[in-house]
């Protein structure tokens, strides 16, 4: 038991200490809804707002849970809806748990499951609002549609009726449910239930496309323009548990990780034939082999929307935004279910089943340590960029956390749309992001925080180029401290005549081997990396900001005798 509720505790742990209630992103195209029903007057207007579509997506669900979030607390904290939606996963180990016990196969297989659900492959999906409350509820009660629709009794059908309508309201890829459900009704001979099964997905599908809503076109080619390119990448998402959070130059290399998802995914397909197989063999079809079967299909077919909704027509390693962090959770979800399946396919076999207990154990608790050991900067990077968004906004209406560009912000950078919302959302207690900057103005911040004629150590600068997202070279910077600066710098400040930009103060994870033998994560340097068009152009001075502790509140800038000029 220990070892089953470890990693669970860890992750919620380390979510927590890293997670701030600021938005990101598509978070304000939340929150803005949310303001619009609190004005919303009628039943029509209302509806209208509530089911909203954004892209194909008509996210009914998440805005019912910031509205309960509303009643209850008088505000929305994006803290509390991160770590609500991480919850659902709980459920999703529990669906997976109860396959086990309804299979009667000894409780230690199900160790690695856990280690497979709860780790940082996915840290974008676990610290991002309306990532946290869209994907791992969408993935729950896809499985709850499954869990039900499998067993045999009208009740439980009605169960997953529901089920499915709130899965259709999560996400777009939701209807895949009503999809899964005709095909279980159709194998099991349940025909009348089927008729309204499909009745009531067919008013519902129609409602969704009908009402209020305007099909949008992606713009983007064929799928069987290039068939073998994406045919590997639908193998690559099946598999991309195994994309690690290291570096991945938009270039045609073979990234190990990257090709052992492909791999992975081959592996996870086999899987699911083998449990077809299984399911036409047994005469006597308990309801576990109708919850993994939806289950296959939903994850795998989600997988091929991506692909379809994005055909790709280049190399793998390229990337591109199906390899977006926060997708990552279908896989890792996915790689669950085959295991699971692999498990229950061997389970009378003894020595076979043992022998895939132990390297699948071995393989989930590795997999584990290292989504963990890479990633856990870049979730305590993406926590300081949004910590830096009230002094950004205040001083020159942009965002850190978005875009990349200096300047950008939400809704496309619609030049007054962000501040009219900001301004609203505040009145109307729904946002704090004003409360969040305890720094002083951009213009006396140097002034205020000068500390005598103190000089700060000069830092490593390192310039080169970097492929975006669009695999065009752009011009990437580095700053780094001496080990063992001292006081520990928070900022980095570029100080021109214009502008004094802040950039975060990252510490440096250690290497594996300096890690195992210092017993910490993080060296005494800091970095921050950035691409030049992040900062605005000029010629910069640059200071170590430090201090700003809970206690004294005191701030100490120190010059680095440094400079650096962005064209």
């Amino acid at each position: 038991m220990g070892l089953i509720i470890l990693p669970v505790v860890y992750f919620y742990i380390i979510i927590s200490a890293h997670v701030i209630n600021i938005p990101y992103e598509d978070d304000y195209n939340l929150l803005e809804t949310i303001y619009s029903l609190k004005k919303s007057s009628g039943f029509i207007d209302t509806a209208k707002i509530l089911f909203e579509q954004v892209n194909q997506h008509r996210f009914a669900f998440e805005r019912i849970v910031m509205l309960i979030m509303l009643f209850f607390t008088g505000t929305v904290d994006i803290k509390l809806q991160i770590m609500l939606g991480n919850l659902f996963m709980l459920g999703i180990l529990y669906l997976f748990f109860l396959a086990f016990k309804k299979e009667k196969v000894s409780w230690h297989y199900f160790i690695p499951v856990p280690y497979i659900l709860f780790n940082l492959v996915y840290f974008e999906n676990a610290i991002w609002g309306i990532a946290a409350i869209q994907n791992t509820p969408l993935l729950f009660f896809a499985l709850l549609t499954v869990y039900f629709i499998g067993k045999p009794d009208k009740r439980s059908w009605i169960f997953a009726v529901l089920a499915a309508i709130v899965t259709m309201f999560i996400s777009g890829s939701g209807m895949l449910t009503w999809i899964i459900g005709s095909v279980i009704l159709l194998f099991q001979k349940r025909y009348k239930l089927l008729a309204q099964w499909i009745g009531i997905a067919v008013v519902l599908i129609l409602f969704y496309f009908l009402f209020d809503y305007q099909f949008v076109s992606t713009g983007q080619g064929k799928v069987w323009e290039h068939p073998i390119f994406n045919l590997i990448f639908i193998f690559g998402f099946w598999g991309n548990a195994l994309y690690m959070d290291i570096p991945h130059p938009l270039t045609p290399v073979f990234y190990k990780d990257m090709v052992l998802c492909v791999f992975l995914g081959m592996g996870i397909l086999a899987v699911f034939l083998g449990w077809l197989v299984r399911i036409f063999v047994n005469k006597n079809i308990p309801w576990t082999n109708w919850f993994l079967f939806g289950a296959f299909m939903f994850l795998m077919g989600t997988g091929a929307m991506f692909i379809v909704s994005r055909p790709a027509a280049n190399f793998l390693m390229y990337g591109g935004n199906i390899f977006s962090r926060r997708y990552m959770i279908f896989g890792v979800v996915l790689l669950a279910i085959a295991y699971v399946g692999l498990i229950l396919i061997i389970k009378n076999y003894k020595n076979i089943s043992l022998s895939v207990f132990g390297l699948s154990l071995t393989a989930c608790l590795a997999l584990n340590f290292v989504s963990y050991f890479y990633s856990i900067r870049s979730i305590r990077e993406q926590r300081e960029k949004l910590s830096l968004d009230a002094y950004y906004w205040k001083n020159y209406n942009t965002l850190l956390s978005v875009g990349f560009n200096y300047g950008d912000k939400p809704f496309w950078n619609h030049p007054t749309k962000m501040k009219i919302l900001i301004e609203n959302l505040e009145k109307e207690g729904l946002l704090h992001l004003y409360e969040s900057d305890k720094l002083p103005p951009a213009t006396r911040l140097i002034s205020e925080t000068k500390k005598g004629d103190e000089h700060a150590p000069k830092l490593d600068i390192k310039i080169g180029l970097r492929n975006n997202d669009d695999n065009v070279p752009i011009r990437y910077i580095k700053f780094e401290t001496k080990r063992g600066t001292h006081p520990q710098p928070a900022y980095f400040v570029l100080v021109s005549d214009q502008h004094t930009n802040l950039l975060p103060a990252i510490p440096v994870p250690n290497s594996l081997s300096d890690f195992l033998k210092k017993r910490t994560y993080y060296d005494d340097k800091y970095s921050y990396s950035f691409y030049k068009r992040k900062v605005p152009k000029g010629k910069f001075d640059i200071w170590l900001l430090s201090g700003g502790d809970r206690v004294t509140g005191k701030w100490e800038s120190r010059y680095t005798r440094e400079k650096i000029f962005i064209f």
